[in-house]
């Protein structure tokens, strides 16, 4: 877990009854059966363990909550970072994140370059991989760390730090997209799942 605060999408020096407020609306809004079935559903029950599990520690446990903020100042250190090549090849559309993943197994089990393997599996040309490799040190994306939202969706076991990164890529190259966008268009988060998670909170 990440900051327990950001959860339930609130701020550090929010108060008891803030997070009540916060904790009784989310569990309302993000109830797994008012989600289709399917991976919105799904992702409802996550999001809503990771609810409850925050609403615990910022009621009942000081010492653990304390644990977890320090963890967050450690985490916010890290500025920026180039990123990985699989992370590139999926934010660019040149393969898919199932692809990436089957090429990182690969790449476990052998120890052959992620590069190689990708051309191996003509998921990518020579070309396309030279062309990669030249630009990664060129671009430079917000650790996750540093972005509230990036943390949150992470902490609700909503997204992973690889989609994170690919979507903040793409957001560098198109401003007109949000975090949420991208992810629901990349079908990583159901769209109903972000609408009930962002509306706006019940008084």
């Amino acid at each position: 877990m990440y900051n327990p605060y950001l959860v339930l999408g609130l701020p550090e020096n929010a108060s008891d009854l803030d997070i009540e407020k916060a904790y009784s609306s989310l569990s309302w809004r993000m109830a797994p059966e008012s989600f289709p079935e399917g991976s919105a559903r799904v992702q409802a029950r996550k999001c809503l363990k990771v609810i409850d599990a925050a609403h615990v520690v910022l009621k009942d446990n000081k010492e653990l909550l304390a644990h977890y903020l320090e963890q967050c100042t450690k985490a916010a250190e890290a500025v920026s970072m180039h990123p990985r090549l699989g992370q590139m090849c999926v934010a660019s559309g040149m393969i898919s994140m199932e692809q990436l993943d089957e090429a990182v197994q690969e790449q476990l089990k052998s120890g052959f370059p992620l590069g190689e393997i990708l051309e191996d599996k003509q998921f990518l040309s020579h070309q396309q991989l030279e062309g990669l490799l030249m630009g990664q040190d060129l671009i430079d994306v917000e650790g996750e760390a540093n972005d509230p939202l990036a943390q949150r969706l992470i902490a609700l076991n909503l997204a992973t730090i690889d989609m994170i990164l690919i979507a903040q890529m793409e957001m560098k190259w198109n401003r007109q997209v949000s975090l949420n966008d991208v992810c629901v268009r990349h079908g990583w988060i159901a769209k109903e799942v972000v609408d009930a998670l962002f509306s706006i909170e019940i008084k």
